[in-house]
Parts: structure tokens; C-alpha cells; sequence
């Protein structure tokens, strides 16, 4: 066949560096690129169909593995269905390598068959891109250095994604019996490994200016979105321990002493003032509540600093940044003896914040506030090893109830906050481990991304816990939004469907919940390992949930 020059070596290069895994998504131009990648020894591969699916599904596995992943698709539009999946992966800085088949040049432009502009397809959204020439024969160390680039281009803080497209001209299939080509690629050594990844470190750097730390008068740390570090929250839980606020989202998964109330106590802007930092110091990326971000915009501390190895720009979502520390978080604590502080407000606060949630929710009803206190409660008391919480309200009802994770790891695709992907994540991931895997989920965003469900890697430690309020419930909490008379037909995306049937064709347990009472009488069996994966679906009223929401943050408002 003629088998395009460069694609066997690349594919090679890239399993020594590390690459363990690759989603490949049905096509015929990307024939090549199929075989190179699904007969490699060391390369597991996995099948899907529907790209958008595939983008996030490879995204669970790296966050799952830590590892790099390979999307593969063929030309024209299939390359843009990974885009939501490129860009969330490049605002969470986790390493992606895309590859997209493309047509010759020559044939770009020209009118033929699933062609369409594909350099630089996904613009600013990834940290490289590379047009990998098929029909020219290089020597090995071209190869050798093309992979060894775009691997560590991904994995080099900040992390992301790297395109690479490769024009490939017909014949597409080898002829029978034929092999594929032999790399002809040198093996690494793990000398040579080593010597690549130090080449990635973050070089040391002298913090004598930022030595104030001392003489702060007050000092506030916030965490946002980041894995679960086991290493890093002792030293967060020491600052706690110290009388230092330290303040976090569910996403931030902090150890149980940090604060996690903020958002409440900040429901009261009379407040504010007496809360002000004299330092601010910002670990993690980016926030889901709003209220800690227009805080630090109105209250601006005297310093606001940023730690990051090296962050694209200079993200400043507080708008107070002075000082961006290019250090990881272990980093900068080594450098540093923490003075401790006499009294901590934001604690004070908080002990009455649970006062006022212990009284609330002694008396529950069946609304979506009260069901995710008890869920999150009963998960955690669980062998449960993460849960995946879509976007919308969902992540927000995880911030505001009085229960709260501490000892499940907590994931969100947060980077670009959409509603795309969110169940495919979860189904990723969960090929990484034994252990339960729960996606916690509402209808709108269920039915947007149950393709997850369209494949054969469903697997029987995952739970998916459906919130159907009949669409859309967040637009009847926003002010402005919930007055119009649009909301109904034109922003709560209005739908009767259920889940059953998506069950049905997946091959897992479906259970309907409309009380608790319902909830009670399976909690244990959905929440213990099974033959079979689990969803239930729990059914609400969404003018009840948007009530009984308002009547909780008037509480806090006073």
C-alpha cells in the first residue's frame, strides 16, 4: 500500500515516551493511523463512534491514569466534534495528543468528500500544532525528534493539548497479507528518559521579595479545581490547623478542616469588609462559585499572589493579582515557615453557617437540595473512588448543602464549564479502576451526552445518578432570568424523556426514584459493587426545587 511514511515511527516514539492509550473513532482516511496505533504491543486502544463522546472519554482516562492520551479521527468534520473535548482539556492544562487525518493539499478547497480547513483547526486551544507530512521520507532522527517534541509539549507545565494532522493520500488499506513497516527508531534508554523528563522541571527560583509572608496582618488561601494530593493537603490542613482560612470549592478536594462554607458566608456582602486579606494567595485553576471571585474583585487585598509553574498569561479571574510565583504547590510550602494567625473569621462564620443548615435540613423535603445532602452523605460513607458532577446546577447544589466530600475525589470539567461530555468523562475514567465511579448528572446534560452509553466499555462499577426536574432548572434561580417569558420555552430546554430506554439499549440496571422512601429502598444496592452498572433517575419538581433553593439562601442573606 505504501504505507504513509512517518506514522508507525511517530506512533512508536510516542509509546516510549509513555503514551499508553489511545480513543480511535471509525473512519477510512485515518486507516493508517487506526492500524499504526491498534497493532502497537504497547498501546491499548478503545473504539467509539461519536467523536465528541470519544474527546471525552479520552479525557476520563487521563485524568484518570495521569497519563497522556491519543484521539484519533478521520478528515472533515469529525475533527471539529473533538473540539469541545480540546478546549476543556487545554483550560484544565491536561495533556491530549489529536490526531486528525486530513486530505492532500491539493484536494483542500477543491470540493471532495469530508474536506474541510484543518490546520490549525482548534486556533489558540492547544500548545502546538503540527502538519505531519505523509508522502515525505525523512530519516529517523526527524521522527524521533517531531515525537519526542509533541510529547513533551503536552506534559510541560502547563499541560495541554497537541494537535497534529496528517495529510494521507490513497490507497488507505494495506493489501493482504501485507505488514506494516518496521520503525526504524532507536529504543530509549531509561537513562535517556530521565534525561528528557528533567529537561520539563521547573528550575528553582529566589523568593527573598515574596518573604513578607511573615508580616502579613491576615492572610487567605484559596484552592481551585485540581486533583485530590494527598502530599499537598497536609500542608493545607496544617495551615488550617494554624488559623489560616483556606477556602475551597468541591473541585479543589481540600481535607475536611478547609473551608468549604464560603460561599454562604460570602451570601451576606455586609460581611465583606471585615473579611478582607491583607494577603491573598490563589493555588489551583479556576472557581466554580462567583461570590469568592467578586469578593477579591471589591475587597482587594495588598497582595494577591498566583502559584503556577508556568501558566499561559496571566490568569487573574480576581482581578487583584500581583505576584504570579512560577513554583508548584509543594514547592513553594518547602519554602516557607508559616506565622499563625489569632483569629479566623471565616470560621467563626462558618460554625454559624452550620448552625443555620443543621436546623434547615433536619426537616427535608424532596427537592433537589435536600436529595443531594442526603446523597453526598451516603457516598461518602462508601468505598467509592470518585464522583463526576456535571456543570450547571449540579456542582453548585455539591458547594451549598451541609454535607460535604472530603474522602471521594472530586471531578468536574470545569475548564470551559459546558454541559458537553460530562457522562463520557465519568465512563472514561472508570476504565482505570474497580472501584465506584459516580456521575452525578441532570437530565438536560444526560440526554446531551448519553451517546457515553453508545459503546463497549460500559462498565459495571459505574453509578450515574440522573436529576430530571423535566429541564433546565438553574435559569429559575438567576436573577433577570427566572422573570422573563422566555425562560420555558427558550433557556430551560423543556423535555419529558427518562432514561430508561438509553438503559435498556446499554445493558445496565435502571431504577425511578420519586421520594425517599424509593431512594432508601435501593440506596444500598445501586451504592455496592454489582454485576451490572447502575443508573437512577430521581424525579423532581423544578418550580418546588427553585423554591425551597430561595427560601435556604435567604437565610444566609440576612
Amino acid at each position: 500500500m505504501g504505507f504513509p511514511a512517518g506514522i508507525v515511527e511517530l506512533v512508536d516514539i510516542l509509546s516510549q515516551m509513555g503514551v499508553e492509550e489511545a480513543v480511535i473513532c471509525p473512519g477510512s482516511r485515518n486507516a493508517p493511523l487506526m492500524l499504526a496505533l491498534a497493532r502497537h504491543p504497547k498501546i491499548h486502544c478503545y473504539s467509539i463512534s461519536d467523536e465528541r463522546s470519544a474527546g471525552f472519554f479520552g479525557l476520563g482516562l487521563v485524568l484518570a491514569n495521569k497519563k497522556p492520551v491519543i484521539l484519533c479521527c478521520t478528515s472533515g468534520s469529525a475533527g471539529l466534534n473533538f473540539a469541545p473535548a480540546v478546549v476543556e482539556a487545554f483550560f484544565q492544562e491536561l495533556p491530549l495528543l489529536v490526531f486528525t487525518a486530513d486530505r492532500p493539499a491539493e484536494w483542500i478547497g477543491q470540493w471532495d468528500g469530508q474536506t474541510i480547513y484543518q490546520k490549525e483547526l482548534y486556533g489558540k486551544h492547544v500548545k502546538q500544532f503540527i502538519d505531519f507530512q505523509t508522502d515525505e521520507l525523512h530519516k529517523p532522527e526527524f521522527y524521533l525528534n517531531v515525537g519526542m517534541g509533541a510529547y513533551q509539549q503536552a506534559c510541560t507545565e502547563p499541560k495541554g493539548p497537541v494537535h497534529i494532522n496528517f495529510p494521507i493520500s490513497e490507497p488507505f488499506y494495506p493489501g493482504h497479507g501485507e505488514k506494516l513497516p518496521i520503525s526504524s527508531l532507536p529504543i530509549l534508554s531509561e537513562n535517556d528518559l530521565v534525561k528528557l523528563g528533567e529537561g520539563a522541571k521547573t528550575k528553582s527560583i529566589d523568593l527573598h521579595r515574596y518573604f513578607h509572608i511573615k508580616k502579613a496582618n491576615s492572610i487567605l488561601v484559596t484552592v481551585g479545581q485540581r486533583p485530590y494530593n494527598k502530599a499537598e493537603n497536609e500542608y493545607f490542613s496544617k495551615l488550617a490547623s494554624l488559623g489560616i482560612p483556606v477556602i475551597g470549592d468541591a473541585t479543589a478536594n481540600l481535607p475536611a478542616i478547609c473551608q468549604s462554607n464560603h460561599d454562604l458566608i460570602l451570601a451576606n456582602e455586609k460581611l465583606w469588609p471585615s473579611l478582607k486579606p491583607d494577603l491573598h494567595i490563589h493555588f489551583g485553576k479556576s472557581f466554580v462559585s462567583k461570590r469568592i471571585k467578586q469578593f477579591l474583585r471589591r475587597e482587594k487585598p495588598n497582595k494577591s499572589f498566583l502559584i503556577h509553574p508556568n501558566p499561559i498569561g496571566r490568569p487573574d479571574p480576581f482581578q487583584s493579582l500581583t505576584d504570579v510565583i512560577p513554583m508548584d504547590t509543594l514547592q513553594f510550602f518547602l519554602k516557607f515557615t508559616w506565622p499563625g494567625q489569632e483569629t479566623n473569621p471565616w470560621e467563626i462564620f462558618s460554625q454559624r453557617i452550620s448552625s443555620i443548615q443543621e436546623k434547615f435540613f433536619n426537616r427535608p423535603n424532596f427537592t433537589e437540595l435536600h436529595v443531594y445532602n442526603d446523597l453526598i452523605k451516603k457516598i461518602e460513607n462508601t468505598k467509592a473512588s470518585q464522583v463526576h458532577i456535571a456543570n450547571s446546577l449540579a456542582i453548585r447544589y455539591v458547594n451549598w448543602t451541609s454535607a460535604h466530600f472530603s474522602k471521594t475525589e472530586v471531578f468536574s470539567n470545569r475548564g470551559t464549564s459546558g454541559i458537553d461530555g460530562c457522562l463520557s468523562t465519568a465512563v472514561g475514567a472508570s476504565q482505570k479502576t474497580s472501584e465506584l465511579i459516580i456521575s452525578m448528572i441532570g437530565d438536560v446534560a444526560f440526554h446531551y451526552d448519553k451517546n457515553a452509553l453508545w459503546n463497549q466499555y460500559v462498565p459495571n462499577n459505574l453509578r450515574i445518578i440522573v436529576f430530571n426536574n423535566g429541564g433546565g432548572g438553574i435559569f429559575r434561580n438567576l436573577e433577570g432570568a427566572k422573570e422573563l417569558p422566555e425562560l420555558e420555552d427558550f433557556m430551560e430546554t423543556k423535555q419529558n424523556l427518562t432514561a430508561k430506554n438509553t438503559c435498556l439499549d446499554a445493558g445496565i440496571n435502571y431504577f425511578s426514584v420519586r421520594c425517599f422512601e424509593d431512594w432508601d429502598a435501593i440506596a444500598h444496592q445501586f451504592l455496592s459493587p454489582g454485576q451490572k452498572g447502575y443508573l437512577v433517575e430521581i424525579f423532581t419538581n423544578s418550580t418546588d426545587n427553585a423554591d425551597e433553593l430561595k427560601k435556604y439562601m435567604d437565610l444566609f442573606r440576612a
